[in-house]
């Protein structure tokens, strides 16, 4: 059963990617890099004491892809590792992120059929590392219609309708989705508009004696405007969940600015209000400075929670020069069940520089901060009050049209509460590679790799 699972994981992985590198004839941008190499780490299990080191045999997997036609809007970003424990501390693994939407032009500028799907790897236990021992796959798939009309010279009305389905490897949350929206809105300027949304979704679960189904409705008022250094949006209004016979309302808000400060530097704030779940959460997630969306949080439960958040971030970029720096503050409130609140914040840094026209070097790192206030974990390294943080190097040497050889190094540790909790772990990669975009920084992203 479990080689089964493995190759359907596989096959499901190969099938994304060759979906989302299949225009590549016509993509407006695309890049693309596959490597093989060699890795070794000193704490494999990450654990405080009796370190088992490893040698892990890694193939690498990343694309991106961009195309924008009459017919077809697309939108795919993959980053996937497969791992060989070579001294088999744990099974193979494959593992990455995979983010990808099409919209397929019916009617042009009136009706379009949307499909997105977001894969990627969840942890199971939110008090102990994410080894492979404490991952799951989840996958996120919608698909639906998209309509647009125009009344009068400013005036729009914009409906969509989707079915998804959110399923889970290990844990008890498959559920399928029916949603829609409906918004109607002036167009105020060229680059402006208001509008009054309304939202609603159905939520039925596979397994319904550990989850009760639930209805959500968002009812708010939606300001944009673009401008030539600054993007604005702002949401304003409610929610309300109906969930086994009773009903739960709240306040919701979300604002984003962009602005771009100079030719080279950009600035990104978001803060909000929600009420979600676990499921939505994870089709949402983004990265932070360092590029690469993580594993998420442990779904201990399929119910909505509150949640709120502010995020950070300033980009800067001009001729060999890339630097990033990003934070992220999250409070999340699950109403009756306050176990499994918890806050957590961090720090995310990127900076890369290429050397000359064959070498290249980054530096990465991020210091994130969790605590279940509400829960006391017992046991060998778990908590529920802990720092992770982690810092990596890379260098990586060119020749010719796409050979690269890539050095990566990285210290992670997680200081916890408790007695012996926490640990330290150092990584390294030899890989060599195929990475044809020459416009593109030649060092990519570290693997996600457990423990990253």
């Amino acid at each position: 059963m479990t080689s089964i699972k493995s190759g359907a994981r596989r096959l499901h992985i190969a099938i994304l990617a060759a979906l989302a590198l299949c225009p590549a004839a016509g993509a407006e941008t695309l890049t693309y890099g596959v490597d093989v190499g060699i890795g070794e780490t000193d704490n494999v299990t990450l654990v405080p004491t009796d370190k088992v080191s490893q040698t892990i045999a890694v193939t690498d997997l990343d694309f991106a892809v961009k195309q924008q036609t009459r017919l077809l809007d697309l939108a795919a970003t993959g980053n996937f590792s497969y791992l060989d424990y070579l001294q088999n501390a744990y099974g193979t693994q494959l593992i990455g992120r995979f983010d990808g939407t099409a919209h397929v032009s019916l009617i042009p500028e009136r009706l379009t059929w949307v499909v997105q799907d977001d894969f990627g790897q969840s942890a199971l236990d939110p008090f102990t590392p994410t080894t492979p021992a404490n991952l799951e796959n989840v996958n996120y798939l919608s698909t639906g219609p998209d309509l647009a009309l125009r009344l009068g010279g400013t005036g729009f009305v914009n409906f969509s309708a989707r079915a998804a389905r959110a399923q889970y490897e290990t844990s008890p949350f498959n559920s399928n989705r029916l949603l829609g929206n409906l918004a109607a809105g002036l167009q105020l300027t060229a680059n402006s508009s208001v509008s009054l949304n309304g939202d609603t979704e159905r939520v039925m679960f596979t397994n319904t004696v550990v989850n009760t189904d639930f209805d959500r409705t968002n009812a708010f008022v939606r300001y944009q405007v673009q401008g030539a250094r600054t993007d604005l949006s702002a949401d304003l209004g409610a929610t309300t969940i109906s969930q086994g016979g009773a009903s739960t309302s709240g306040g919701l808000g979300r604002v984003q600015l962009s602005r771009k400060v100079s030719t080279a530097a950009t600035l990104t704030l978001s803060a909000g209000r929600v009420l979600t779940d676990a499921s939505t959460s994870f089709s949402n997630l983004q990265s932070g400075a360092t590029g690469v969306v993580g594993t998420a949080p442990a779904a201990q439960t399929s119910n909505s929670y509150t949640s709120n958040y502010a995020t950070a971030e300033w980009q800067y970029k001009h001729n060999r020069t890339t630097i990033a720096v990003s934070g992220r503050w999250e409070k999340d409130v699950y109403g009756g069940e306050p176990a499994l609140d918890y806050t957590r914040g961090g720090v995310e840094l990127r900076v890369e520089r290429i050397l000359t026209h064959a070498l290249s070097a980054q530096l990465v790192g991020h210091f994130y901060k969790t605590n279940y206030e509400n829960v006391v974990v017992t046991g060998a390294n778990g908590s529920s009050d802990y720092n992770d943080g982690s810092i990596g190097a890379a260098l990586a040497w060119r020749h010719g049209r796409g050979l690269e050889v890539r050095l990566r190094c990285e210290h992670s540790s997680r200081v916890a509460t408790g007695f012996e909790n926490g640990y330290s772990e150092n990584r390294a990669y030899l890989t060599v590679g195929y990475r044809p975009s020459p416009t593109q920084p030649s060092v990519v992203q570290p693997d996600e790799a457990p423990g990253a």
